[in-house]
């Protein structure tokens, strides 16, 4: 059946247009986007979930309303269909990434299946030689939003006596080799290039050779789908210690680009060596990061999905992906249990914003009390260490203050044990500031141990754990600089034991409340946590900030901090997963003695252009890199609104 285009959701940014013209579904896989430049050139982009677009190097014609596609092999035209996309992009990685001659590539080949040929061809084969009586490579390719096809492609693959077989869907990809009739069981990482032969392709996987991966939650997604087809276990838990082992084999192994990795299962490698090599790896990694995972725990996974993790994981260098391992995980989370307490994803151009905009300095010390997988943390800490090139000009001295700035400034807590190793390994990738980062309620003072209590306080305590509030139990000077976080909005908090730490659940007239909604009360554990004259950028709920009921914290707000900045956000923010109206508040804490002011400015701005399709995609600029995202403007002239107004920390 052939797909007609339906162009929707048209952006239009500094002389370009980017058009959705196959929207894929909301939250698994890719769009297509056709990227239009100035000069009326086009490119169409396959735009994965929480990953950067994929150039296909395919135009469209448009006639009368319609798309069209010039095949490089047929020479002709054909109507748009998101599949032949993705056929186009893939004849144009096999001709010039491998360097295959287009005189040994064919489309829509005819396949032989006994008496009868194949009422489907193949889409795309790849002769041994300019004969083309023998059948190299054979590939099934699908539209963006397609997981099927593997099973067929193996049909095609016996009936022809292809060695080799690629399937893919322009983002996921699956490579297999067929070394006797029905045999699929060989690992195979890539496709073997012009001229190569099997023992080629049978190569040390050294670390030149490992890729950023493109779309790290499609492949968790497909890892999690096959676990699950052959055992029942936490898929979340277990796929993150696989991807523990191997950002230890990254980090420890992989130490020039000559050296081979061990997070591999090689052609003609005994598989249950593999699968032991691996588990010593995670034992390593347990060994090495003590306060990641505990002595007990172990890799539960049978030896049959510890093989196809390996594959599906192996050809990739997740610590050269930038911050896809944060993204992919929180994506994995999942989202009703997130839903129901209206927390989301932060999107990192809004992190990048809120961080941006405040401006940590490297003597200072910054607390998200929701930290999810780390975002907040991991831009200040890139901020200040790029503080740190800029100023120290020995290479030891700039990996000892980083070193120092990592372990001691940084404070990490969230309530789900498993974002938190997440936060954990992300700090692993960028150099370590672990150290922070704790498992716990952040409303809850009384959960919290005696070293997590002195590290948000700055201060030692001497004698027993006070077990009254955070309010009672700090001294003026307490508490930590910056706070940069987005807390979990929704579900209301009724336990005495905490909603009693809490001026605002014990208003100064009426009766003690006997609930109060986790933005309200993270709103206050957040002022707490401030030391005179901190600043913080938090993300709330809109109705905060201007609900008749809400009045009176609003008025416990004015009465403890300066209102530095109100940021509305696009209603696209945070979609795909919800449409709720959210704004960023920057505030500064009164300092010791000093009177709250009557009048002062504030900076007032309104996102326009979020960095997101109505879908939820990201929305990039002709680059294919660049958000079409307003956020770093914004910031900005939030830095400058704080130069004017004399600001300490401007």
């Amino acid at each position: 059946m052939t797909e007609q285009a339906h162009p929707s959701n048209m952006q239009v940014a500094e002389g370009h247009t980017a058009t959705v013209i196959h929207p894929g579904s909301i939250q698994d896989r890719p769009t297509i986007e056709l990227r239009v430049g100035p000069q009326g050139s086009n490119e169409a982009f396959l735009v994965p979930s929480g990953g950067e677009p994929i150039a296909t190097g395919v135009s469209l014609e448009e006639q009368n309303g319609q798309f069209y596609i010039r095949c490089r092999i047929r020479k002709k035209r054909y109507r748009f269909t998101p599949e032949e996309v993705v056929r186009q992009y893939i004849l144009n990685t096999l001709i010039q990434r491998h360097g295959y001659p287009e005189s040994q590539v064919a489309v829509e080949v005819p396949i032989q299946m006994g008496s009868a040929v194949h009422a489907k061809p193949a889409d795309i084969v790849v002769f041994a030689d300019d004969k083309r009586d023998r059948h190299w490579i054979t590939v099934e390719v699908k539209k963006p939003n397609r997981k099927d096809g593997i099973e067929q492609l193996k049909s095609y693959m016996n009936a022809s006596g292809s060695i080799f077989g690629y399937w893919t869907n322009g983002a996921d990809e699956k490579f297999l080799l067929r070394s006797d009739p029905n045999d699929f069981s060989k690992p195979v990482w890539r496709l073997p290039r012009h001229g190569e032969t099997l023992q080629d392709v049978d190569e040390p996987l050294t670390r030149t050779k490992l890729t950023p991966v493109k779309d790290l939650y499609g492949v968790f997604k497909d890892i999690e789908q096959e676990i699950l087809a052959h055992q029942t276990v936490d898929t979340f838990n277990e796929i993150f210690k696989l991807v523990f082992a191997k950002l230890y084999d990254e980090r420890v192994n992989l130490y020039n680009d000559s050296a081979v990795a061990q997070f591999k299962l090689g052609l003609s490698e005994n598989r249950p060596a593999a699968v032991k090599r691996v588990k010593d790896l995670f034992e390593s990694a347990k060994q090495k990061w003590r306060d990641v995972y505990s002595a007990g725990d172990v890799i539960e996974l049978n030896d049959t999905n510890v093989e196809y993790c390996i594959k599906a994981l192996q050809q990739y260098h997740l610590i050269r992906s930038g911050d896809v391992l944060g993204v992919a995980f929180e994506l994995l989370v999942n989202q009703e249990m997130k839903g129901e307490m209206g927390q989301y994803f932060t999107p990192r151009q809004v992190v990048g914003m809120i961080t941006e905009a405040l401006q940590p300095k490297i003597s200072e010390r910054v607390c998200d009390p929701a930290c999810g997988s780390g975002g907040f943390l991991i831009f200040a800490m890139r901020s200040v260490f790029d503080f740190i090139a800029d100023r120290w000009d020995d290479a030891d001295d700039r990996a000892e203050q980083r070193k120092d700035y990592a372990q001691e400034n940084l404070i990490g807590l969230d309530n789900d044990p498993r974002l938190i190793r997440v936060a954990k390994a992300y700090m692993i990738m960028e150099n370590d500031g672990r150290a922070g980062i704790r498992s716990v309620d952040a409303l809850d003072y009384g959960a919290w141990d005696r070293s997590l209590r002195e590290r948000l306080l700055g201060r030692s305590i001497d004698g027993p754990i006070p077990a009254s509030s955070l309010a009672n139990d700090r001294t003026p000077s307490d508490g930590v600089d910056v706070i940069l976080t987005n807390p979990p909005f929704a579900g209301a908090i009724k336990a005495v034991s905490t909603l009693r730490q809490y001026d605002l659940a014990r208003p100064s007239k009426g009766k003690p409340k006997a609930a109060l909604v986790r933005a309200v009360l993270f709103l206050e554990r957040c002022l707490d946590l401030l030391k005179p004259g901190g600043r913080m950028g938090i993300v709330l709920p809109q109705g905060l900030f201007n609900n008749f009921n809400d009045q009176e914290i609003r008025d416990f707000v004015d009465k403890r901090a300066r209102v530095l900045g109100v940021v509305g956000l696009h209603p696209y923010t945070f979609k795909p997963f919800t449409l709720a109206k959210t704004s960023v508040l920057f505030l500064q804490k009164w300092k010791v003695g000093e009177e709250p002011l009557e009048d002062y400015r504030i900076f007032t701005a309104v996102s326009t252009r979020p960095g997101k399709t109505k879908l939820g995609r990201p929305q990039y600029l002709d680059d294919g890199i660049t958000l079409d995202c307003d956020m770093a403007e914004i910031a900005a002239t939030f830095r400058q609104f704080a130069k004017e107004e004399g600001l300490e920390f401007a």
